[in-house]
């Protein structure tokens, strides 16, 4: 009943947010994360859970163990544009083959999270006192090359990367923060961040769509929307998110009543939301880097 009040309240219809899970398998369906969750071009849905890593099919409404063996302790999960499945452990970047998690590189701390985009995968690692962003070059001369890319004193709880750099979040904060660059002297590299999103609440999880320059994030509470320079809600749920081909998954992990929700075409879906604020109702514009 929860959920069917949450698909009124948001106008659902005909191609707007969809339950990929019955309200009977949701009862029954104990969907526990222990970390991120990624999404591939083909539909597939894939979730770090206590005791190894699942996808989840939306034409088959099913759900599957990928993993030959129990693994414990996942932390994230990412596909990258080859649609390999990458996925970390608290010391070791993996790779998906066969049903097991082949060591790809040793990490030099324990990674909390995971996100790639064609060339490049970044991670964050716990340090002493906060965390490092690092990038890990998956092809070309490079592979295998690890470089930090910034060094924080807090410990950012998600991450998603982006052409020409990565989206951090802290707290109710996204900082995008971008790839090195060689000086005018080469001496070293320089990095730029800036404030893109800042809400009072904070952040679960954040994805992009890069052709559409829109930002997609989650609190405990709510998905937003980063559009045109405005912050706008377009679900009135949120935990973990994944996005591929125009759309997005919200993941809502519950030991009772867990739930897969999809919104095909989110691009049209959002923009519709924000053609119909009106100018004295639509929310402050965030922070645009």
């Amino acid at each position: 009943m929860a959920l069917l009040a949450l698909f009124c309240l948001c106008g659902c219809q005909s191609g707007g947010p969809a339950l990929r899970i019955s309200p009977e398998q949701a009862r029954t369906l104990n969907l526990s994360l222990s970390g991120g969750v990624a999404a591939d071009g083909a539909g597939s849905v894939y979730l770090t859970t206590p005791d190894g890593l699942q996808r989840y099919d939306p034409g088959r409404h099913r759900l599957e163990n990928l993993l030959n063996e129990s693994v414990t302790d996942l932390r994230d999960v990412a596909v990258t544009s080859d649609g390999v499945v990458l996925a970390v452990r608290p010391k070791i970047l993996c790779a998906l083959a066969a049903g097991y998690l082949l060591d790809v590189q040793a990490l030099p701390a324990e990674a909390t999270a995971l996100s790639c985009d064609r060339e490049f995968a970044y991670l964050l690692l716990r340090a002493p006192k906060g965390a490092r962003l690092i990038r890990y070059n998956l092809t070309g001369d490079n592979r295998g090359r690890i470089q930090t890319i910034l060094t924080t004193a807090d410990r950012p709880q998600a991450i998603c990367a982006v052409r020409g750099g990565c989206l951090v979040v802290s707290g109710g904060n996204i900082v995008k923060v971008t790839d090195p660059v060689p000086s005018q002297d080469n001496t070293q590299s320089q990095v730029g961040t800036a404030l893109l999103v800042a809400v009072q609440a904070p952040i679960t999880s954040v994805v992009a769509d890069q052709a559409r320059l829109i930002v997609y994030f989650s609190t405990a509470s709510t998905t937003y929307a980063w559009i045109q320079g405005q912050v706008i809600p377009i679900f009135p749920a949120g935990s973990r998110l994944a996005w591929a081909k125009d759309t997005l998954t919200i993941c809502l992990a519950s030991p009772s009543n867990s739930q897969i929700i999809q919104i095909p075409n989110v691009s049209r879906h959002t923009q519709g939301l924000i053609k119909k604020l009106s100018p004295t109702t639509r929310p402050p514009s965030a922070t645009q880097p």
